[in-house]
């Protein structure tokens, strides 16, 4: 069988070999991640618990009903540089999140559509993926890290 460039030998070829590197990952270690060819660990690997913790701002109006406070007022419009922001600030402790609740609630304060909001609260809310998923998406436990007033003039 000749592999000239055009010939079918030479697509079956390539296409056996495209094949290999696609299976390859599977052949090896779960654990064992390279460049080109991951086999994807963030998946293969198991968790060791189906716990996650979700920080949030909520903005919470006189009658006290709250809402969600948008990343792009948190950090910018990405949302996982918002959850970034807000996971350094709790694990930095409380001083910080009151910092970065203070922030936040000064954004707001200089926005009209948030007019009627009077204070702000980072909150842990507690997890199970599993039960979660299962239709029951109510947190375990909610934890409040900081709260603050939004300054009005």
């Amino acid at each position: 069988m000749a592999l000239d460039r055009g010939g079918a030998g030479y697509a079956w070829v390539l296409a056996a070999a495209m094949l290999a590197l696609v299976l390859r990952p599977v052949c090896q270690h779960a654990g064992s991640d390279s460049f080109p060819f991951s086999s994807y660990p963030m998946f293969a690997l198991g968790r060791p618990s189906a716990l996650s913790d979700v920080h949030h701002l909520v903005a919470f109006d006189a009658a006290g009903v709250g809402r969600p406070v948008p990343p792009k007022l948190v950090a910018n419009d990405e949302v996982l540089q918002a959850e970034v922001t807000l996971h350094r600030a709790v694990r930095a402790g409380r001083k910080t999140s009151a910092a970065l609740c203070k922030q936040v609630a000064a954004r707001l304060a200089d926005d009209p559509a948030w007019s009627d909001i009077v204070r702000l609260e980072l909150l842990s809310d507690r997890y199970d993926a599993l039960v979660y998923f299962a239709g029951d998406t109510a947190p375990i436990r909610t934890k409040r890290r900081a709260r603050c007033k939004v300054p009005r003039a």
